[in-house]
């Protein structure tokens, strides 16, 4: 476990993070309405209704972006399926955002956009898992181009993730140079009746739990930390997403979402069971982290320690 210490300059460093007033949280929530609608065929990799997520995310994004595209990045990778190896295609979505000092560490801000599809004339809709994490993206895009960043940005929409985290675990065999870097993913942050929303990653990398804090001071919304300990057993979420393959090869990791709930994995996760303002207030978080994190990465981005994730088997399918 790496231990990192931050001094209070350091801390008090994140100070042009926008106000919450100024979050289009309304935007976010748009868009997790349209990826979770039947029209969209629950977003299955290689399916109509993925293409269709990402054509929207892609239209979104440029509009956000000033007209510039995203970058798609194909992959195809193998995938083990009880047993059975097949070959399976892909594609994530990439903006980059230029920093204002040029080189130095990168913040990766990254969320999957696919989900189950359909199952026995069922939509698995996916709205919680991940159109919520999908459509904060879009928020924190707009946020960053609005008041720009300290240092460069990557919001990555990933597919695949329902099948062994495929998109992530080739954008980090593929697209990361030697530069330090921090990963924020957000994976499942709707679904928080209660105002609960988890952090996980800070157990690897300590000095971030006082800058998440930082982040949440002025967000109505419990940020509780944990879920990221070997002995948590299967409730260590270290290795459920798309930050796995990041954690894997050094790079720390601040990772958002809600415990399981009764519509997780389910055809009943649908956009009107979203708690919305509790949702509202977890963008809100998410956007104020990302400034808190560009503004403190000098003292906390890591190099990767490897090219390649450290599993070299075939990603298994994360599908129930």
């Amino acid at each position: 476990m790496r231990q990192f210490l931050l001094t209070t300059a350091v801390l008090l460093a994140a100070c042009s993070q926008p106000s919450s007033s100024k979050i289009d949280v309304d935007l976010a929530t748009s868009a997790m309405e349209v990826m979770s609608a039947d029209a969209m065929q629950g977003r299955r990799t290689e399916t109509q209704g993925n293409q269709m997520a990402r054509d929207y995310l892609v239209e979104q994004a440029t509009q956000l972006n000033g007209g510039v595209a995203p970058d798609l990045h194909a992959f195809t990778y193998e995938l083990d399926r009880r047993g059975e190896v097949r070959t399976i295609s892909g594609t994530n979505i990439i903006v980059n955002i230029p920093g204002k000092t040029d080189g130095g560490p990168v913040l990766e801000i990254t969320a999957h956009y696919d989900h189950f599809g359909t199952r026995d004339d069922e939509i698995f809709n996916g709205a919680d898992d991940n159109a919520s994490g999908s459509g904060a993206l879009l928020s924190i895009l707009k946020s960053l181009r609005e008041t720009p960043p300290e240092h460069e940005i990557n919001i990555v929409w990933f597919d695949a993730e329902e099948m062994g985290h495929g998109g992530s675990g080739e954008y980090v065999k593929t697209r990361l140079d030697d530069r330090p870097r921090i990963n924020m993913n957000l994976d499942m942050i709707a679904q928080n009746k209660d105002g609960i929303i988890y952090m996980a990653g800070a157990y690897h990398t300590p000095a971030l739990k006082p800058l998440v804090e930082m982040a949440a001071e002025a967000v109505d919304l419990e940020v509780r930390f944990g879920h990221d300990r070997p002995e948590d057993g299967a409730d260590d979420w270290t290795g459920q997403s798309d930050h796995r393959a990041f954690h894997q090869v050094g790079i720390p990791f601040v990772y958002f979402g809600v415990e399981d709930h009764p519509h997780y994995h389910q055809a009943s996760d649908e956009f009107d069971t979203i708690p919305l303002e509790t949702y509202r207030n977890a963008v809100r978080l998410a956007v104020k982290t990302a400034y808190v994190l560009d503004e403190n990465l000098d003292a906390i981005a890591q190099s990767p320690s490897a090219k390649t994730p450290a599993s070299t088997e075939p990603p298994v399918s994360t599908e129930p």
